[in-house]
């Protein structure tokens, strides 16, 4: 029996002359085309193609008794596209090809002859993530927005994070007759209505280096408490953040822990929860002058404010105004899996923090303490910090 072909096949736009000529090529051979509503109404003048529900099209191929069956998804088949799930569900029932095609990110930057080699690239079409964190830490990002996290909203969140001032062009049903194109900052943009089908081109000369550790000289202190870099920089490391989580810094301070964290998720979002005022407005001018623009400052009760927050992936704990034991349980509420890392310098603390973190499945406990050397004249003087304790726990859930 001769082995079946399924062809899947980049659409680009879903414009008829936005096809390149192997996916015409390839079309001709089918012996049967199915696709979304979308693409099918809109390459009707090329071919008769079923529509179907993009859940759907894996299991109507591998239903169709045709030997040669041809799959048309939008945009290309190597880039934030449906082919990759298609293939794993096809390869076990036939051979599976890909045919490459234009996919908007490209089209958008040609528009405005700009290179995208160097860019950081994002799909927030029906998905989760932080146009921010991508913002906050590369000069050039593209994203692909939708549903939620259409182009408006991301110009809001971008305006009301500090980001109004930064150029933004938004291209709306690229290569369709219906294309528009805009470019100004983003606060402007923020009070247009955008259609669905939209990539953004965000623009960020100013953004911060996420591969440097955050300086205690960098930081804006006030009177307010902080953590020392040597023990923010271990608190940090011990709670191996992935680019994309949501981490909580609870009792921010100055936000020092806060910036450090941000550019370990770079992808995601750092919630900076502290009750004084005074520290608050220190977290709101650090951020701003590191660039950190995925922190986000809340001012109340940690009690109070967690429970409106996303989930989170990891906390770190650096005061917590006698309610230990409340902030444990809603992490663990909100998360069986969550990390936690702990900050205690006094003694009183640490017996609170111990007892916090009893029930975690895993437990570690590291002390710091950093002697930094100071020139003098011709000689160089030591002077020591206070040791501060630092307790881990995370549960096996």
């Amino acid at each position: 029996m001769k082995k079946r072909l399924f062809s899947i096949i980049g659409a680009g736009s879903g414009q008829p002359d936005g096809l390149t000529r192997e996916a015409l090529d390839t079309i001709k051979l089918c012996d049967a085309l199915i696709s979304t509503e979308r693409l099918a109404k809109d390459l009707t003048s090329i071919a008769k193609i079923t529509a179907y529900e993009t859940s759907k099209l894996a299991q109507t191929a591998i239903s169709i008794k045709e030997e040669h069956i041809g799959i048309l998804v939008s945009g290309d088949t190597g880039f934030f596209s449906v082919a990759s799930s298609l293939n794993e569900k096809l390869k076990e029932h036939g051979k599976v090809e890909m045919i490459c095609g234009l996919n908007s990110m490209q089209m958008l930057c040609a528009k405005f002859g700009v290179s995208y080699q160097d860019a950081c690239f994002l799909s927030l079409h029906g998905r989760k993530g932080s146009l921010l964190g991508a913002v906050s830490y590369n000069k050039k990002v593209i994203a692909l927005t939708g549903g939620e996290q259409n182009a408006q909203r991301l110009c809001q969140t971008l305006a009301a994070a500090g980001l109004g001032d930064i150029t933004v062009s938004v291209g709306e049903n690229i290569g369709s007759e219906h294309e528009r194109i805009l470019t100004d900052t983003a606060k402007n943009l923020s009070e247009q209505k955008f259609d669905d089908l939209a990539v953004m081109l965000v623009l960020n000369p100013n953004a911060a280096e996420r591969h440097l550790a955050v300086l205690d000289a960098e930081m804006e202190r006030g009177k307010v408490p902080m953590t020392k870099q040597e023990a923010r920089w271990t608190a940090v490391k011990m709670l191996d953040l992935k680019p994309s989580d949501t981490v909580y810094d609870i009792g921010a301070g100055t936000g020092s822990i806060s910036m450090e964290m941000a550019r370990k998720v770079y992808n995601g979002m750092v919630y900076a929860i502290e009750r004084k005022k005074e520290a608050i407005e220190l977290i709101e001018k650090n951020r701003k002058n590191l660039g950190s623009f995925n922190v986000l400052p809340f001012e109340g009760q940690a009690a109070n404010i967690i429970d409106k927050l996303p989930v989170p992936d990891a906390a770190f704990i650096g005061g917590s105004d006698g309610e230990m034991s409340e902030i444990i349980t809603k992490l663990l509420n909100k998360n069986p899996k969550v990390k936690v890392i702990i900050s205690a310098v006094s003694l009183e603390t640490l017996l609170d923090a111990k007892e916090a973190i009893k029930n975690f499945d895993e437990q570690n406990i590291v002390q710091i303490h950093s002697i930094r050397g100071h020139r003098i004249n011709d000689t160089t003087e030591f002077t020591s910090n206070n040791p501060i304790y630092l307790l881990y726990g995370k549960a096996k859930a």
